[in-house]
């Protein structure tokens, strides 16, 4: 998933919950919206060997679905205020290159209000995002508010359900301490839903943020699948799968980092209008951090809650 980014954070911020910039990308970096995601990184004398491409992920297939060709309902993009309670929980520990069997915690909370008013074509909307209230919690320490940014803008395309930045991504030095990315996208409450809602349709989106000095880009692809429900409540399941790849520069010497996983969300709406009530969800990641002589790899597993407020 290329999402707007809020640039707010600097490393001062940083320091007052990690213990060096390194954590940094511990304590400070989440994807999406789905499932969010937690660098950490490590030293060891270990020399690496070659970084060599991956393949593009490949999305699972989903159960059957046994119901009609598509569902007849209304959109979920009608113009209209909404605010919603999010939070991610998420553990990071190291599997390789670390000493010491250490594990990284981080809890990041928001309100999230999104405003939906007509486009200025036909089955278009805007959306603007406003994260507030937004604050990072490592392990057992103490909260870290964020100031509040400006709203993520986007348009929607309502028939195909594409969500686009209104704004094109700026490029970014990275290196440089007040440029981390926001931990919130905006898209965590605007998922992909076609008008009429088909039963199976995938949606990919590529992302480029700034982590700790490491500049990295996200690619997500998410195969959406529509539930059968005994009530008035239209469940989807969304099943994404996730690369991550990125290079900067971290205590004066170069970095790399590679990453992948999958997230699996499952969406709740009912309403009329039709609106997004829940999001629950959990991912997991494998992470590799490689220097000249370092090499060290993390799994991160994470838990996502998002409600809507009544």
């Amino acid at each position: 998933m290329s999402s707007a980014a809020i640039e707010q954070q600097s490393t001062t911020m940083c320091s007052r919950y990690a213990t060096s910039r390194v954590q940094c990308l511990t304590h400070y970096w989440i994807r999406s919206a789905i499932a969010g995601f937690l660098l950490s990184a490590g030293c060891t004398t270990a020399t690496p060997p070659p970084i060599t491409q991956r393949p593009a992920p490949e999305i699972p297939k989903p159960a059957a679905v046994d119901s009609p060709t598509t569902a007849n309902v209304t959109s979920v993009y009608t113009p209209g205020r909404l605010q919603y309670d999010f939070q991610i929980f998420s553990i990071a520990r190291a599997v390789t290159g670390d000493t010491a069997h250490r594990t990284d915690s981080t809890h990041v909370t928001a309100i999230l209000t999104t405003t939906l008013t007509a486009g200025p074509s036909r089955n278009t909307v805007i959306a603007r995002v406003q994260p507030d209230s937004v604050s990072v919690t490592p392990g057992s320490g103490t909260s870290v508010p964020i100031p509040r940014g400006d709203p993520l803008i986007f348009t929607i395309e309502t028939q195909t359900g594409q969500v686009t930045p209104t704004s094109q991504e700026v490029a970014r030095d990275c290196t440089k301490g007040d440029t981390d990315s926001s931990p919130i996208h905006g898209r965590e409450v605007l998922p992909s839903i076609h008008t009429p809602m088909v039963h199976l349709w995938t949606d990919t989106v590529h992302t480029t943020i700034c982590r700790g000095g490491v500049s990295l880009t996200i690619t997500r692809i998410a195969l959406y699948t529509h539930l059968q429900s005994p009530d008035s409540t239209s469940q989807l399941a969304r099943v994404t799968q996730f690369r991550i790849a990125g290079s900067g520069r971290q205590w004066d010497q170069q970095i790399e980092v590679l990453g992948e996983g999958t997230s699996t969300d499952t969406l709740r709406l009912s309403g009329s209008p039709l609106r997004l009530r829940e999001v629950t969800g959990s991912s997991q990641t494998k992470l590799s951090f490689r220097t000249q002589l370092r090499i060290q790899e993390f799994i991160q597993t994470s838990t996502t809650h998002l409600a809507l407020r009544k």
